[in-house]
């Protein structure tokens, strides 16, 4: 009867122990709260931009190809479209290696454009197509935040261009020319900086900017090409900085 009395008092024991360590397990569970740190401080931009980064960006340029001659009939430029330039399109992206001086990017580059008219008599089109490549230096680390950021490009290319009237066309691609850049870039960031942060945080997003600039084209490296010669033109785009 004691022996019974002492393995009913053990196995109570057991369970006690057992039942107060589950107990205490729960307890200090349910005392555990769960944190979430909300990533909300930016550093300034000169501080936290690293050594490779990337542009990409769409320009709008008003082509005015001012001395080109129709190899369908001889006119000139003034002679088929007036004064109205040809609305070229261009997308560009760019590798950017940025250091204590600034950012020099290197890229690819890709127009497009087209006008029509019939002030000759006929109704005539001209389609331009242009690639190639480019140098940048841009001054953007003056400022904690790149707010104005000037630069100076270099752009080599060819350009294919098509000319058609009602009875005739003609089309020819170039040799490599060159065109030269003065701009400025514009940041857009500070309208909204709340959202801003917050795609330089989730996407790496780290600029937005407006795109300002001036460019000159000069004559191809071949004689018989036609005149892609022009005096300033101006353009303006949207640039993302990652």
């Amino acid at each position: 009867m004691k022996l019974h009395l002492s393995l009913i008092s053990k196995v109570c024991f057991i369970l006690t122990i057992i039942c107060g360590s589950w107990v205490l397990a729960q307890e200090e569970s349910a005392t555990l709260v769960e944190v979430e740190v909300v990533q909300d401080n930016l550093a300034p931009y000169k501080d936290r931009r690293e050594t490779h980064g990337m542009y990409i960006g769409v320009d709008y340029e008003g082509l005015d190809l001012k001395n080109y001659i129709s190899t369908l009939d001889n006119l000139g430029y003034a002679d088929l479209f007036g004064s109205d330039p040809i609305p070229l399109i261009r997308f560009n992206i760019d590798y950017k290696y940025n250091f204590a001086l600034g950012a020099v990017a290197l890229g690819v580059d890709y127009g497009m454009g087209k006008i029509e008219d019939n002030r000759s008599g006929t109704d005539r089109s001209l389609e331009v197509t242009k690639y190639g490549v480019g140098i940048k230096y841009v001054i953007d680390n003056i400022m904690p935040e790149p707010y104005l950021a000037p630069y100076l490009g270099l752009n080599i290319w060819q350009m294919s261009l098509a000319e058609s009237s009602p009875t005739d066309s003609f089309s020819a691609t170039t040799q490599m020319g060159y065109n030269y850049t003065l701009g400025v870039l514009l940041q857009l960031d500070w309208l909204d900086y709340d959202t801003a942060k917050q795609t330089t945080f989730n996407w790496g997003m780290e600029n937005t900017f407006i795109d300002l600039y001036a460019t000159q084209y000069a004559a191809t490296s071949a004689a018989d090409d036609p005149d892609t010669t022009t005096d300033f033109l101006y353009g303006a785009g949207l640039r993302i900085e990652f």
